[in-house]
Order: structure tokens, then sequence, then C-alpha cells
């Protein structure tokens, strides 16, 4: 091996779970989505999924 083929970047193989976890993550809005939860940062489509995601509920004493 010469040098010049040593420092090659070589590309790694691809983990097709991996892209399938990223594509559904897209899909849902976990991804790029419109809408961020205020506490946790996960993203959503709509509005209201960003703002049930980490929702407190109270309890009343």
């Amino acid at each position: 091996m010469t040098k010049s083929e040593d420092s090659t970047l070589v590309k790694e193989k691809r983990f097709v779970r991996y892209d399938q976890l990223i594509a559904k993550a897209e899909r849902e809005g976990r991804i790029n989505g419109n809408y961020r939860c205020l506490v946790c940062g996960m993203r959503y489509h709509t509005k209201e999924e960003a703002e049930d995601c980490c929702k407190i509920v109270g309890t009343s004493r």
C-alpha cells in the first residue's frame, strides 16, 4: 500500500436499521418538525403534539 492509498478516506458500511429509524423520525416530525417541545426540544408536526410532549399533569390536593 502506498502512502496515497493509506490516506484515502474509506466510507464505512451503511447501517440499514439506522437509516430506517432516521426516516421514521423524519416522518413523525421528530426531526425537522415545525413545532418544538419547550421542555425537551423534541420536534413535532403540530403545535398540539409539541405542547402535550412533556405536559405536567397537576394533581389537586
